[in-house]
């Protein structure tokens, strides 16, 4: 507790309103620099929810729209399926593809879909298809909208808090060579080489 409290007094100390006359100008600034970034972090925070929630907005939208677009039917397999490595990940598993056969307004067509790596010919599944009879991708649940508005606001917090970030880190490493110059410059000044002690 009392070293909490010692952290808290010094970086207190620290800040740009001390009145410290051996605190550096650049040292100020740079305290400032730091409130001014942390601000702008925290600023950030609403603006990605919102940002969150009117991308939300958006994919609720179109998923009402694809809904309204696209159905399901029943597909005949004309052949067993094949695994398709390329879609094969640890989360997923193998997944299958397979010719299929499907009528749409008296229309017959024909074409691969996706399906299980153990389906058989002459099993039936649904797919998605649009008002033209092609297959497209399910509408998104809700839930799936919701997890892409949430990692698009943590994108843009991210990516804000990443260049406040970058710079303060730029603004400290100036500082600092700027107080090197300096302190090269006042021992120039002494006639002494820098490490010499002044007396």
């Amino acid at each position: 507790m009392i070293g909490e409290q010692a952290l808290v007094m010094r970086m207190w100390r620290l800040g740009p309103w001390s009145g410290s006359r051996l605190m550096r100008g650049s040292y100020r600034l740079e305290s400032s620099i730091v409130l001014v970034v942390v601000a702008l972090v925290l600023i950030l925070v609403p603006f990605a929810a919102a940002f969150g929630t009117a991308t939300h907005t958006r994919l609720d939208d179109r998923s009402r729209a694809d809904r309204e677009t696209r159905h399901q039917i029943a597909a005949l397999l004309l052949e067993d399926a094949s695994v398709n490595l390329a879609d094969t990940t640890p989360a997923t598993g193998a997944t299958g593809q397979a010719p299929a056969r499907w009528a749409v307004d008296g229309s017959t067509h024909t074409g691969m879909v996706q399906t299980a790596p153990e389906a058989k010919a002459g099993q039936t599944i649904s797919i998605w298809i649009d008002p033209a009879g092609k297959i497209v991708d399910a509408p998104k649940t809700g839930t799936e909208n919701a997890f892409e508005a949430v990692g698009a606001a943590l994108a843009l917090w991210t990516m804000g808090a990443t260049i406040c970030l970058t710079m303060l880190i730029g603004t400290r490493w100036a500082g600092t060579r700027y107080r090197m110059s300096q302190w090269d410059r006042e021992w120039r000044n002494l006639g002494k080489a820098p490490g010499w002690p002044v007396s």
